[in-house]
């Protein structure tokens, strides 16, 4: 079995080696020139050069707004210039980042619509883990680097070897939704077996809806018992009905939260192991600002192909 790694992949020995490298000058043409280019993929390198050079057009972009809008001196005319300029800058630096966010998801491999999984806090997570990675040593299917001219094209195995559509078919089981939901919440303990990403993530998802839900419910509840008690209060009886029924529902959300907890728990731990990690590294989540995102970031991993020491998926894989 390979080594497990922890948040970055390293380049596996191999035929094809690491990808071709490019020069600045190279990474700032296919960043400022190539924007609505995707049809290609772009390396780790390539890619956070350029999401530093984007920072500092934006960070000058900035300057210049805020100097126009403070410098009483400047007529409106001139201000109206500068804020074209900027918006100019920061629209031709969005373009270019996207066009580059695509084709690093290219080189790792997956579909460019994955960038729109920015739109939710733990897909942004997810873009920047693959950003992280590095690039798939095979051709992929949506072309190669932009920037190879006749001369690197010459020997280079990303360049002449043809894309191989049955490499990619991935075989790791995809289990039905009941059984997702059936491992998520009536097996919390079963901590010796492994995860799949797909369940894993399903799971968290259906978690934190329903948790959400008790807690709306909750701070509903307490609003409706506070209306209640202002009543009684007026009326001058007593409110010893509306405290107890108010308990009840108390305990059963405090119940289920906990149970929510322990459910979340057990996947995380079965989905470490999927990835082939100790569950140990769940506590990572108590380093405080950053203990969530490092976590985050090997749950990100795909499954390991090979048997793990921690047991098998909780459902009948060779369905």
């Amino acid at each position: 079995m390979k080594k497990p790694y922890y948040f970055i992949r390293p380049y596996e020995d191999g035929p094809m080696g690491k990808p071709p490298v490019q020069d600045f000058g190279q990474i700032l043409n296919e960043t400022y020139m190539k924007p609505f280019n995707w049809k290609g993929r772009t390396t780790r390198k390539s890619f956070w050069l350029s999401f530093l050079t984007n920072l500092i057009l934006t960070i000058i972009a900035s300057a210049l707004v805020t100097y126009a809008v403070n410098d009483p001196i400047l007529n409106a005319g001139i201000k109206w210039i500068d804020y074209v300029v900027v918006a100019i800058i920061l629209i031709w630096t969005f373009l270019a980042s996207l066009g580059q966010t695509v084709r690093r998801l290219h080189d790792v491999n997956y579909s460019g619509y994955w960038y729109w999984s920015n739109l939710i806090p733990v897909g942004a997570w997810f873009i920047f883990y693959l950003t992280l990675q590095p690039s798939k040593q095979s051709p992929v299917k949506w072309g190669t680097y932009l920037f190879l001219d006749d001369d690197q094209k010459e020997g280079n195995l990303y360049y002449q070897q043809k894309y191989n559509a049955n490499a990619d078919v991935d075989d790791t089981p995809v289990p039905p939704i009941g059984q997702v939901l059936k491992e998520h919440f009536f097996e919390p303990f079963k901590w010796s077996a492994r995860s799949t990403r797909t369940s894993f993530w399903i799971g968290t998802a259906v978690n934190y809806v329903i948790y959400f839900g008790i807690m709306l419910i909750f701070y509903v509840g307490l609003f409706i018992a506070f209306l209640g008690h202002l009543r009684y209060e007026l009326s001058g009886y007593s409110n010893t009905a509306l405290i107890i029924i108010l308990g009840i529902i108390g305990v059963i959300i405090l119940a289920v939260a906990i149970w929510l907890a322990l459910a979340q728990i057990g996947h995380t731990v079965r989905r470490l192991h999927d990835a082939n990690l100790s569950g140990g590294w769940y506590w990572l989540i108590l380093i405080p600002y950053v203990g969530a995102v490092l976590l985050n970031l090997l749950l990100f991993h795909p499954s390991v192909k090979e048997p793990v020491k921690w047991g098998s998926y909780l459902f009948d894989t060779k369905k």
